[in-house]
C-alpha cells in the first residue's frame, strides 16, 4: 500500500515520447558567456555516440550542471526578497538551498540527450549522416527566453527539434530580464527590478528587448561565423579547440535557413531580430508572446515591440514583422484583450497569409515551459494556479504545440 502510494506522489509526465526523431541522440552542449560578443548558450544538435564510446553516456540535466540552488535563488530574488538584503541572505538563501535538495528537477535528466564535455565520445550528424538524400546544410534555431526566466527552461521544445535535425541555440539573456545569470568575470546578475506604480517608465522594456535582441543576432552572427569584427576570430580559435564538435556543427549550418524561436519576452525578442533581418530568418516560432504593454495610471496603451509592427505611415512607414509566423497562444494570454488583439494584428500584417496562429485551451503561461516535467502530477494539480499552469492535461497540451510546431516548419521548408 505504501509503495503504491509512493509511486502515485512521484509520478510524472514523462517527455520521452516526445522526442522522436531520425537521430539517436541530441547532443548538449553548455557554453559559458565570453566577453561582450555572446551570452551563455545551451546547444541542442543531432548526435550519436563515437565508435570508440567505452563508458555509457551521461545525459544532461535540465540546469547546467544541475544548479538547482543556484536557479531557485534568482526566483526567490523576484518573489521573496531583493539578493542585497539581510532576509535574503540569512533566511531566504539557506532555505532555498535545502529546497533544493529535494526539488524533483535536480535528479531528472533530459531524455534522449548526451551531456557534452571535451571527454565525451559523441559524435555531430550531419544532414547527409542523417539521410542520405539530404545534401543541404543544417537549420538553425535561437531561442530566446521569457521575462524572469532562464536559458534553461525550454529543454524539451529545443531537444525535439534536436532529435528531427535542427541545430539549436537556447540564449541565457544578460539584459536583467533573467531571474540570474552568470557573467563572463564569474558574477553573477540577478534581475533588474524596473520602478512600477506612478514611476513606471516603459521605455525601459523598449530599451531592455533592443539589447535582448542584438544578442540573439550576435548569438546568430557567433555560430554562423558572420561577425564584422575581425578580433572574434581568437574565439572562434579558442573555443573550437577546446570544443572540436563547434566546428563541425559551424561548417555545417545554413546561414540563410535560421528560424527565430522565443516564449513570452523571447517571443516579442524574436519578433524584433526577425524584423530586423527578414533576409536571414526563414520564419518565426512565436509562443505565447508579449505584444501589449498596458499600464492604465500611467495612459500607456502600446503594441510589443512597436517595430515588429507594421506602420501607416507613408514617409517612414515598416512592414514590420513579414516572415512566416506561427503564433501559440495559452488561453489565459487570450484572455486578455488587448494582448491578444495585438497578437492578432501581428499574425494578420503577414503578407500572403504565411502566418497560422492556435490557442491551447484550459492553458495558463507556464504551460510552455518545462516545469511541467519537473513536478509531480498530483502537484501540478494541486497547484497549477499558483505555477500559472491550466487546467488542460499539461501533457497533451505540450504534445499539441509541439506537433503544431513540427507541421508549420514542415510545410514552410518542404522545398528548400
Amino acid at each position: 500500500m505504501l509503495l503504491n502510494v509512493l509511486n502515485r506522489s512521484l509520478s510524472f509526465h514523462s517527455p520521452h515520447k516526445l522526442i522522436v526523431g531520425e537521430a539517436p541522440l541530441v547532443g548538449v552542449l553548455d557554453l559559458p558567456s565570453r566577453g561582450n560578443h555572446r551570452p551563455p548558450i545551451r546547444l541542442f544538435f543531432p548526435a550519436a555516440l563515437s565508435e570508440t564510446a567505452t563508458a555509457p553516456p551521461k545525459k544532461a540535466s535540465y540546469f547546467v550542471d544541475n544548479r538547482v540552488s543556484y536557479v531557485l535563488e534568482g526566483f526567490a530574488h523576484i518573489a521573496l526578497a531583493r539578493h542585497t538584503t539581510k532576509f535574503y541572505r540569512f533566511v531566504v538563501r539557506p532555505f532555498i538551498w535545502i529546497i533544493s535538495l529535494i526539488f524533483p528537477a535536480r535528479y531528472l535528466k533530459i531524455p534522449e540527450t548526451v551531456l557534452v564535455n571535451n571527454d565525451s565520445s559523441v559524435q555531430y550528424l550531419t544532414p547527409s549522416s542523417l539521410s542520405p538524400n539530404k545534401t543541404r546544410k543544417q537549420k538553425l534555431v535561437v531561442f530566446s527566453h521569457g521575462l524572469t526566466g532562464t536559458g534553461e527552461e525550454n529543454a524539451i521544445f529545443c531537444t525535439c527539434l534536436a532529435k528531427r535535425g535542427y541545430v539549436v541555440a537556447c540564449i541565457h539573456h544578460r539584459d536583467g530580464s533573467s531571474s540570474r545569470v552568470p557573467m563572463p568575470d564569474g558574477s553573477c546578475k540577478f534581475y533588474q527590478h524596473f520602478p512600477i506604480g506612478s514611476d513606471y517608465n516603459p521605455q525601459n522594456r523598449l530599451d531592455q528587448v533592443r539589447v535582448r535582441t542584438n544578442e540573439m543576432l550576435n548569438t546568430c552572427d557567433w555560430l554562423l561565423r558572420s561577425d564584422d569584427d575581425g578580433n572574434q576570430n581568437e574565439f572562434y580559435l579558442e573555443e573550437e579547440v577546446n570544443y572540436p564538435i563547434l566546428k563541425e556543427i559551424r561548417d555545417n549550418l545554413d546561414g540563410r535557413s535560421v528560424i527565430a524561436a522565443g516564449f513570452s519576452y523571447g517571443a516579442a525578442t524574436s519578433a524584433l531580430a526577425a524584423t530586423w533581418r527578414p533576409e536571414q530568418f526563414q520564419c518565426a516560432i512565436l509562443l505565447d508572446g508579449w505584444f501589449h504593454i498596458e499600464w492604465s495610471s500611467k495612459g500607456v496603451d502600446i503594441d510589443f515591440p512597436p517595430d515588429a509592427f507594421a506602420s501607416s505611415d507613408k514617409v517612414n512607414g515598416s512592414k514590420g514583422l513579414d516572415i512566416p509566423s506561427l503564433f501559440i497562444n495559452s488561453s489565459q494570454f487570450e484572455g486578455y484583450n488587448k494582448l491578444y488583439d495585438a497578437t492578432r494584428r501581428l499574425a494578420e500584417q503577414m503578407s500572403l497569409n504565411r502566418s497560422k496562429m492556435y490557442v491551447l485551451p484550459d492553458t495558463k503561461h507556464q504551460n510552455f515551459c518545462d516545469v511541467i516535467f519537473w513536478i509531480p502530477k498530483w502537484a501540478l494539480r494541486r497547484c497549477g494556479k499558483f505555477l500559472a499552469i491550466g487546467t488542460a492535461d499539461a501533457y497533451q497540451a505540450y504534445e499539441s504545440m509541439m506537433s503544431w510546431t513540427f507541421q508549420f516548419i514542415d510545410a514552410h521548408f518542404k522545398d528548400y
